[in-house]
């Protein structure tokens, strides 16, 4: 019997829309639109797979790339090996070393135009039955590098997304003209001009940010579309991706996306306004946590390439709905643990607990002739007892009004069960309905107070006035 859902749809009487322009600028990508959802092949009529750099190719011959939807892209190369016992050496390497990224092939082609492409990282299957040799196998992702006079001069990153038109995103980018076609928003984020538009024909969402210190190539292009994930509780990947350098060159990228469900997810973070009656727009939410994304920095004060750690948070939660109810408790649970170590209380000192009874305290018990081990335990006890824990965080919460006893209820009650191998219900009743909506109630409260409190941080670090988002 399948397992039910709980989907909180999302209400769009109360976003403010974008206002539809004419038309909108020339962009890279537009040359390559025919490429967004398939089926659709290239062919190559040079195709080779090659190892580690300066190898000399594997296998050379002929093939093509296809691609009968979002969801990936399969290849056949059909060749002849130059060296057929370095050929299979390299494939039983390969076979032996399944956990070695080293060890897997990488394919380029030539197509019919011309053009280089590099086809990325493969494993693939070997028929070495016929005359030529078959390999056939999956692709992450294609690449190549435009020099086309369709490439714009300006140094920026496109990013094209597809999204049906009746998705609540563009739901939401809708305005009282309701058959116009071309809508578009443009603001500035940390230097950066972006832009917004959605072109309904190709059911296409563009988003274009201009590089400004902030705002760099290759991170930029990760960094743009996270903020759709957290917002709308949706897997939402761009389809292509244009890194323009200026001078009219670019590095074009196709790239696997999932398909998105027009239906909003109860995991998004826009669907709060309906829980509790939250007022703000789509816009300046996206805004500022993109914000929060290109400001962030990893332990060695660099950009992160990877997706920010709420982003991840979201996107396991996203996945987790496609699992039972009992994985909804246990990633909801940990979800909202991981956002409130994010706020820099957890572990600090306790302000009702004094520095010295503390180690008072821990000096009487190491003088103890008791067991050593279990005088470990103690000191660790006394010494966790005087900081600030998960549970400290969320009353303190609980008293400035931030979270309500209801939502801390239900957090401490099935985070305290399901961590401890307690299943819940694999059907929905009324009970354990209500504490899961707790919990994304929770999850959502605090990944604005993460906004709020980074907003702050930032205003106070530059010296500006603070602005309360939302």
């Amino acid at each position: 019997m399948p397992v039910p859902r709980v989907t909180l749809p999302l209400s769009i009487h109360r976003y403010l829309p974008l206002v539809p322009q004419q038309e909108k600028s020339v962009a890279t990508l537009d040359r390559w639109k025919h490429l967004l959802q398939g089926p659709a092949r290239i062919v190559f009529p040079r195709l080779w797979l090659q190892g580690r750099d300066f190898d000399a190719p594997i296998v050379e011959g002929g093939g093509e790339v296809r691609f009968a939807d979002l969801s990936g892209f399969r290849f056949t190369l059909r060749g002849k090996p130059k060296d057929p016992a370095f050929a299979e050496a390299q494939l039983d390497f390969q076979e032996l070393n399944p956990y070695d990224p080293l060890a897997r092939f990488r394919l380029f082609g030539t197509d019919t135009n011309g053009l280089h492409w590099t086809l990325g990282w493969t494993v693939p299957k070997l028929d070495s039955t016929h005359a030529e040799w078959v390999l056939e196998g999956d692709l992450d992702g294609i690449s190549t590098v435009d020099e086309s006079a369709s490439v714009v001069d300006k140094s920026s990153t496109e990013l094209l997304f597809v999204i049906p038109a009746r998705h609540s995103l563009i739901q939401l980018m809708r305005s009282a003209a309701p058959h116009s076609e071309q809508m578009i928003y443009v603001t500035t984020v940390l230097e950066s001009e972006v832009s917004i538009f959605y072109d309904a024909p190709h059911q296409a969402l563009s988003i274009t940010a201009t590089h400004s210190q902030h705002l760099q190539p290759t991170h930029t292009e990760n960094w743009l579309g996270e903020p759709l994930r957290i917002l709308f509780g949706q897997l939402i990947y761009p389809r292509l991706v244009a890194r323009n350098l200026g001078g009219r060159r670019s590095h074009i990228f196709l790239r696997r996306a999932h398909r998105v469900s027009p239906t909003g997810t109860w995991a998004a973070l826009l669907g709060h306004e309906n829980i509790v009656g939250v007022n703000f727009s789509l816009w300046p939410r996206y805004k500022e946590l993109l914000a929060l994304i290109a400001r962030a920095r990893d332990n060695d004060g660099n950009p992160n390439f990877e997706a920010h750690k709420i982003t991840r948070l979201y996107e396991e939660i996203i996945q987790a709905t496609a699992g039972t109810r009992w994985v909804w408790a246990l990633t909801l649970a940990s979800s909202i643990e991981a956002l409130l170590h994010m706020l820099d209380r957890i572990g600090e000192g306790r302000g009702d607990v004094k520095e010295e009874a503390r180690q008072e305290l821990v000096d009487y018990i190491g003088k103890s002739t008791s067991d050593e081990r279990l005088k470990n335990s103690a000191i660790n006890a006394v010494n966790r007892a005087s900081k600030i824990s998960a549970v400290d965080h969320l009353r303190e919460l609980v008293a400035t009004n931030v979270l309500t006893e209801r939502q801390y209820d239900a957090w401490y009650e099935l985070r305290n069960s399901v961590m401890h191998g307690s299943l819940v219900s694999p059907y929905s009743t009324e009970e354990e309905d209500y504490k899961l909506l707790a919990l994304m109630e929770m999850l959502h409260v605090l990944t604005l107070e993460v906004l709020r409190h980074a907003a702050s941080r930032h205003a106070s670090a530059s010296g500006s006035t603070l602005v309360k988002p939302g």
